[in-house]
């Protein structure tokens, strides 16, 4: 969760995501609950402890959309039934299949649309990567989704790398049951791993 301060009552707040627009910045406290809107000089975001972070991160090599170098790609994998809960290698196939996007398949059978998460899917997971990796994960626009939203950089052109083709190479990589590498542990599997 990320923590804020709000500098009129001195009050600290847990909120779900945030989004920043012009110069308000808006605040969920829960993942469908309604949208609070605070001028960005009334509030403090408290940094969390950005090396104890809630999910691991994967990291794979993908060609760049845009100028179609080789640039790494960083992503949390979670389920969708649990999105708190991550995709272990190898990973629960049936659980993925279960929670499969059934309508999102028939509209493009080239894809499965297993039932999982990645960078993109989540508000708050995506802000703290972006806030542990700032020259990797970057707001940017996208025109798939029309929308600003935290994603991978191009290490050679600066081109965001958005959700759609990231969630399909994962998914590509699911199905072929290929292992997805580990790049960072969250902090509970580094403790459980001791």
């Amino acid at each position: 969760m990320i923590k804020f301060k709000n500098l009129k009552t001195d009050e600290i707040k847990t909120a779900f995501s945030l989004r920043e627009d012009g110069e308000k910045t808006y605040i969920k406290f829960s993942a469908d609950g309604k949208e609070y809107g605070y001028f960005k000089s009334n509030i403090e975001i408290i940094t969390s402890d950005i090396n104890k972070l809630p999910f691991r991160v994967y990291v794979y090599t993908k060609g760049c959309y845009k100028c179609h170098k080789p640039t790494e790609i960083l992503t949390y994998i979670t389920y969708a039934d649990k999105p708190t809960e991550n995709v272990i290698f190898p990973c629960d196939f049936d659980r993925l299949l279960d929670h499969q996007n059934i309508i999102a398949h028939l509209q493009d059978p080239s894809i499965e649309y297993y039932g999982l998460n990645v960078i993109g899917d989540i508000e708050e997971f995506d802000h703290l990567l972006m806030e542990k990796y700032p020259e990797r994960i970057k707001n940017t626009y996208s025109k798939t989704k029309n929308r600003i939203y935290p994603m991978n950089v191009c290490s050679h052109c600066g081109n965001g790398q958005g959700w759609y083709y990231i969630y399909r190479d994962i998914n590509e990589m699911v199905k072929n049951n290929a292992e997805i590498k580990l790049f960072e542990q969250s902090s509970e599997r580094k403790e459980e791993n001791k």
